[in-house]
């Protein structure tokens, strides 16, 4: 008799079947049950065929007979199941000998049977833990700790467990590991980790704050290292950067050889605009690394690369890793078809924008799986990361449909599902593209109007997605002027936005008269500040900065006079050599109060403080 032929065992799933999970979940399911070696091959040699019929189908019964061929398959399923029967460890099986029966069950030698086929489809490189878990009563799944199953097996199912979404379930898989009379030991990393993932996905910051003391109070030097990492991560996040150093700096004293301290150290640089300083370290992190024979260090070296040739690219490569529907995601943009108007302008001069059938149509099946969170009033963002847990549902509808990247309202969500992850590098990868998108396609559809100065009024709700892109894209310009200086990029998309709506909603005209000025631009931001007479003292000291940068100091004097009422507090504050701070709401600013005048002071002291205006407005205020 010939040797069998083995089937191909993951033909069925390559090609899209799950024959092969079905049939793991029926064998865990036999085993937890019933452990018993021998009646369990005898069971797949006979209900295998009807399970995977096609694997069956691969087998040539001229080389022997199909429930032969199962048993082999079912050997190999025994050998990677970690059964409870066996405290959760895969069974301990000797190689026979040529001459010798062969395990599967038979009656022929080994030899005539499944050496043929040794090695060829050796099951133990899957985790059939999570098959064994879903068969077992969940109260079963507390005594794993207690158990000698291989942690690598628990951490890959629970990872399995996150990417289905099913997060209390893998909340139900880990907690057990950090019972309160448990060892805390380095090995429980990685789940430590995921623990902390699952309650901030969950919201249960009290469980993520005590598992976070519990693991710096009880764990061993490795585990108290990642703690720390982590406390590190949350207290920058929450804008304490001088805490996050500080816990930086312990944790390189606890373990100063954690390659973890390498992206840690990048991210908070980065966070705080240090993108100099963020290369230096990875450079010296890169050299540290390459001398190390270690193979595993090699991501992280191309990682570190990266930031000091892109640093943008490079965190935003990261966060991309982490979350494979941000991955996806950035695919899908990358393919967006050219920008179309799909709008028409209805009314004279103050009109809103009408979508076609097909956009109509596009944006009643987004809004039936997107969790739309359009933010109150004028504000820009509405920073619930939420949005991305069904990112699942809605992918496709970018994937399948190219009138929805034609569509303001699913532009509009888009840019604040990317603001609300507040990960570095996607301002640059994602969200400038997205802007700039949006901006283009309002151009696009502008083109189509026959009139030539045509108002989108923000009172008009079907205006305003199209207005909120144009507002983020111009304070995101205003925000790199101040960080960077020197040219104003682009200052389209906020002289655009106030044409079509003059009121200003957004209240960009005072950062782009600021901007003109720092620019270089006076005479710009005058005819802007004479567009609105009469306004917030902001507009009214920066028309006077103006005509000072312009020469026209009569007429910066007279203007001082004329609006002495309403600037005498933000004058005071600016000529004051250290003023006090006054109290803050981040709810409302007092026209003309103590509030007003201090942030107006933060934003224009340095623009004063060329050009001898503010030795200029000392010696005018004291006129008044």
């Amino acid at each position: 008799m010939r040797n069998r032929e083995p089937p191909d065992l993951f033909a069925a799933e390559q090609s899209g079947d799950d024959e092969l999970w079905l049939l793991f979940t029926a064998s865990a399911r036999k085993l937890v049950n019933s452990p018993d070696q021998q009646s369990f091959l005898d069971w797949i040699a006979d209900a295998g065929p009807a399970l995977a019929p096609g694997l069956a189908a691969q087998i040539d019964p001229r080389t022997g007979a199909i429930s032969d061929a199962f048993r082999s398959i079912g050997l190999e399923i025994y050998r990677a199941m970690p059964l409870p029967a066996n405290n959760f460890r895969r069974p301990t099986m000797s190689k026979p000998g040529r001459n010798e029966p062969c395990p599967c069950g038979s009656g022929r030698k080994y030899k005539q049977c499944c050496q043929a086929s040794e090695g060829l489809f050796d099951l133990r490189q899957f985790n059939l833990l999570p098959f064994v878990l879903d068969a077992l009563p969940r109260k079963q799944v507390t005594t794993l700790p207690d158990s000698d199953v291989d942690i690598e097996m628990v951490a890959d199912s629970a990872g399995q467990l996150l990417e289905k979404g099913e997060t209390r379930s893998a909340v139900q898989l880990l907690e057990p590991w950090f019972g309160a009379k448990r060892k805390l030991s380095g090995k429980l990393e990685q789940l430590f980790d995921q623990l902390m993932d699952c309650y901030l996905e969950l919201n249960k910051s009290r469980k993520r704050k005590s598992l976070l003391e519990d693991v710096l109070a009880r764990g061993d030097r490795t585990l108290r290292a990642a703690a720390l990492h982590r406390r590190a991560s949350i207290e920058a996040d929450s804008g304490d950067y001088a805490a996050a150093w500080t816990t930086v700096e312990e944790a390189r004293r606890l373990d100063p050889d954690n390659v973890a301290l390498a992206p840690l150290e990048i991210t908070l640089l980065m966070t705080q605009g240090n993108t100099s300083q963020a290369q230096e370290r990875a450079r010296f992190w890169s050299a540290r690394l390459r001398r190390s024979p270690n193979p595993e260090f090699a991501p992280m070296i191309e990682f570190l690369n990266e930031v000091v040739n892109d640093p943008d690219k490079a965190m935003s490569g990261l966060a991309r890793e982490r979350d494979p529907a941000l991955d996806v995601f950035t695919e899908l943009l990358l393919s967006a078809p050219p920008v179309a108007p799909h709008y028409a302008l209805d009314g004279e001069r103050d009109t809103f924008l009408v979508p076609d059938r097909r956009l109509i149509a596009v944006e009643k099946t987004w809004h039936q799986v997107f969790p739309q969170v359009k933010p109150g009033l004028t504000a820009l963002h509405h920073q619930d990361p939420g949005v991305w847990n069904s990112a699942p549902d809605w992918l496709p509808i970018l994937e399948s449909s190219p009138y929805a990247w034609q569509s303001f309202d699913i532009l509009d969500d888009l840019i604040m599902a990317v603001d609300a992850l507040q990960i570095l590098g996607l301002d640059v990868t994602l969200k400038e593209p997205l802007l700039n998108r949006g901006a283009e396609l309002l151009e696009a559809n502008l083109e189509e109007s026959v009139s030539q100065d045509v108002l989108l009024p923000w009172g008009f709700q079907q205006n305003r997605p199209a207005l909120r892109i144009l507002a983020h894209q111009a304070f995101l310009a205003m925000e790199r002027l101040m960080d960077y200086s020197g040219e104003l990029v682009t200052a389209r998309p906020a002289e655009l936005l106030l044409a079509l709506n003059p009121v200003d909603n957004h209240g960009l005209r005072a950062p782009l008269a600021r901007a003109y000025i720092a620019c270089g631009q006076p005479a710009k931001a005058l005819e802007l500040c004479d567009r609105y007479p009469e306004d917030f003292c902001g507009m009214t000291l920066n028309r006077i900065l103006a005509l000072h940068r312009l020469g026209r100091l009569d007429e910066a004097l007279e203007s001082l006079r004329l609006s002495a009422d309403s600037i005498r507090e933000a004058a005071k504050m600016l000529l004051a050599a250290n003023p006090r701070k006054p109290k803050l709401s981040e709810f409302s600013v007092t026209l003309g109060g103590k509030d007003e005048a201090w942030y107006y002071r933060q934003d224009h002291l340095s623009l004063w403080q060329q050009q001898g205006a503010l030795d200029w407005l000392r010696q005018a205020h004291k006129t008044l």
